[in-house]
């Protein structure tokens, strides 16, 4: 894995919890991560997808295919947003 790849799972990873925390009643601890998908080349149409699952306090594990659309679509909408601002960095 990348130094990037590894710098966006890194980035994603307490959004991720906290996201889950802040709209749920069970609580998650932790998260595993990995990639779906991560683009050789980004044309804009194509950022990368997480696949994760959340380990919660209670021991419970849920997967990102269990998870509401809303969240999901959150989780993708924040990945991206890191992945094209690491980017931008990168080209300056």
């Amino acid at each position: 894995m990348s130094k990037e790849e590894q710098n966006l799972l890194k980035q994603v990873r307490p959004m991720l919890i906290t996201g889950w925390n802040l709209n749920n009643e069970e609580k998650c601890y932790d998260v595993k991560l990995s990639f779906a998908f991560y683009p050789t080349e980004y044309d804009g149409g194509n950022p990368p997808r997480i696949r994760y699952t959340l380990i919660m306090e209670n021991g419970r594990e849920q997967s990102n295919f269990n998870c509401s659309k809303h969240f999901s679509d959150m989780i993708n909408c924040i990945t991206k947003c890191i992945y094209e601002g690491s980017l931008k960095k990168k080209s300056h």
